[in-house]
């Protein structure tokens, strides 16, 4: 039995950094409860890509796609993706995206205190976004569904005008990386605090990882 964490992939090395971080933390709890190996696959730009890992797998497989919004990545990569980690004969199983949970609500909390806010701030959380408007959509749902007062959403691809004033800016990105540094420039261009660091190195991005897998 194989635990796959699908993650998008990066040219900034940071990506993986952070994420190889979260596989380590989620695979001794994994191991223990008979889970077997967990690895890392990329859809782009890291290593292993799926078709590279795929054709050593022969047992079964949970397939988590580590994404926080809907995408094109959701609805086409991680199919494609599924099939190629089955091509050794493994059956995939693939398990609901890391979007939607609460946990991500208290995974930004755990980055605000870790950057010396209070995690009751006001906060303009920031999504890379989509053509289709799906991914800040998402983001509103879930805020919509577990309120914090004074939180706001937006994306790099719809922004609101005088969103981030009064606020602290976080990310919605699991890694530093080329997203992550766009939010961090937004911060700066509107004078705002801004809280580095991926969600991927948070105890309640772990805790989501194992609830997934675990079904």
């Amino acid at each position: 039995m194989t635990t796959v964490l699908l993650a998008h992939g990066s040219p900034d090395p940071r990506h993986a950094s952070t994420l190889e971080r979260l596989r380590q933390r989620v695979e001794a709890p994994l191991e223990a409860m008979g889970r077997g190996a967990t690895r890392l696959v990329y859809l782009e730009h890291d290593h292993p890509q799926p078709h590279e890992l795929g054709a050593e797998l022969t047992d079964e497989v949970t397939l988590l796609p580590m994404l926080i919004t809907p995408a094109f990545h959701a609805r086409v990569d991680v199919p494609a993706a599924a099939r190629a980690l089955g091509a050794g004969g493994a059956p995939v199983r693939v398990a609901p995206a890391l979007g939607g949970d609460p946990l991500l609500l208290l995974a930004v909390e755990e980055r605000l205190r870790a950057a010396g806010h209070d995690a009751d701030a006001a906060v303009l959380l920031v999504a890379g976004g989509s053509s289709s408007g799906q991914a800040g959509q998402s983001i509103r749902t879930l805020l919509d569904a577990h309120p914090r007062p004074g939180w706001l959403t937006m994306t790099l691809a719809a922004p609101r005008a005088g969103a981030a004033s009064g606020r602290v800016v976080v990310p919605a990105t699991l890694a530093e990386g080329v997203l992550h540094d766009k939010v961090a420039a937004l911060a700066r261009a509107a004078g705002a605090p801004f809280v580095p660091g991926g969600l991927a190195d948070t105890g309640a991005v772990a805790r989501l990882v194992l609830r997934r897998v675990l079904g």
